[in-house]
């Protein structure tokens, strides 16, 4: 495969998910509380797998940031990258060459990372503000959302999508910045903290919920056109019950797709809810998906592939306690970044180990993007690293 070739590019909407971070329990909002998965005392690390399919990999550009963390990651809009860091910086970038067309500031601290639809670039501040700078860099538009931003902001269709701490959706007109509706659904009081994207398509939204609910939206209304359970909350105490939906749901032709914390992994009719299949499974970062394959790390570090039908295709156990993040799933290899800033190669057809990548040796919690070619990471400490795998 050419340096050029092979990594799908994903509508806005549809993309992209970031994972959660190493932490302590923390206060997520209105009486809610929000708890992450991981430990902050990891066990050591296990020797790295060998090399069994050797891909050849390298790093095309790489581009340094401020510190970035949980909810950072860039996304790709009409030809160009978008990426922020936890200071307000907002970078507009070539994909092709790492060069900076724009960069920017929001003016104050960033709580998570950057959505776009290349006319409209919008970053959620830690005062719960939404600011909107347009296609120059220029500041466009902020307003407040009423709470936390716990999601990237999903800009497409006009619209911006964001999700807050209280549990409420919220859509805002991507010109003007005026709050077009609001949902909202009580929340259960233990929550992991971790943010995604909201999909879109024509007419619908599609928002992972905490509790394991699916919901679609009117995207005109907001009004709820269905709600599936992609987990079932079970346990004697608050932490058993958490099976939030992890990662942002993936739509693909007439489905969307999710996976949920000590919950299932299943594919829904984008119509109806109704779901296609499901398999047990929990996650802690998200999955990838094309028209063929389903790929997600579990909580355990095993890489599951599924046909699109649920069939198991393959599992790769090697990754086990690296900390994953969500995957990126290309026509030949599938890319997932772990907690010390390694990029592991897999190969499609049977999950072997067919290369690997260093990176600044911090962690890296959202999926790879792809992005003209290239699969592009954003690490804990900020910094974009674009890499050609052939």
């Amino acid at each position: 495969m050419a340096a050029r070739e092979g990594f799908p590019r994903h509508g806005a909407g549809m993309r992209r998910r970031a994972g959660l971070v190493i932490a302590s329990i923390a206060l997520a909002g209105l009486g809610g509380c929000g708890i992450w998965p991981w430990s902050s005392s990891r066990p050591a690390l296990p020797e790295l797998p060998p090399v069994t399919a050797p891909a050849h990999a390298r790093v095309a550009w790489s581009l340094s940031l401020a510190g970035a963390g949980v909810g950072f990651q860039p996304v790709v809009a009409g030809n160009s990258l978008f990426a922020a860091a936890r200071d307000g910086t907002v970078v507009r970038v070539d994909p092709a060459s790492g060069q900076v067309q724009w960069r920017s500031n929001a003016g104050q601290p960033l709580i998570g990372g950057v959505g776009s639809d290349g006319e409209t670039t919008v970053v959620a501040g830690r005062d719960g503000s939404l600011i909107a700078l347009d296609r120059d860099g220029a500041r466009k538009w902020s307003v407040p959302s009423g709470a936390e931003v716990v999601t990237v902001p999903s800009v497409a269709l006009g619209l911006v999508l964001v999700r807050t701490s209280d549990n409420r959706v919220a859509a805002f007109d991507a010109d003007t910045g005026k709050r077009r509706w609001t949902f909202q659904r009580q929340g259960p009081p233990l929550v992991l903290r971790q943010t995604s994207l909201i999909a879109m398509d024509a007419t619908a939204a599609y928002v992972g919920l905490p509790g394991g609910r699916l919901v679609s939206l009117s995207l005109e209304t907001g009004a709820l056109r269905w709600e599936a359970a992609v987990a079932m909350p079970r346990g004697s105490n608050e932490i058993e019950r958490i099976a939030d939906v992890v990662g942002s749901p993936l739509l693909s032709g007439r489905e969307i797709c999710a996976v949920a914390f000590q919950g299932r992994v299943g594919c829904f009719e984008t119509s109806s809810g109704r779901a296609r299949w499901a398999r047990d499974l929990s996650s802690s970062s998200g999955l990838d998906l094309d028209a063929n394959l389903l790929v997600v790390p579990d909580e355990r570090g095993e890489v599951q592939a599924f046909s699109r039908s649920g069939a198991s295709v393959w599992r790769q156990d090697k990754l086990r306690q690296r900390g994953l993040s969500a995957p990126l799933l290309s026509p030949r290899f599938v890319l997932v970044g772990d907690s010390t800033g390694l990029v592991h190669v897999l190969a499609r057809d049977d999950g072997a180990i067919a290369g690997r990548l260093a990176t600044d040796g911090s962690a890296i919690v959202a999926a790879p993007v792809a992005a003209g070619g290239l699969a592009v990471v954003q690490t804990r400490a900020g910094a974009l690293f674009a890499l050609a795998v052939e």
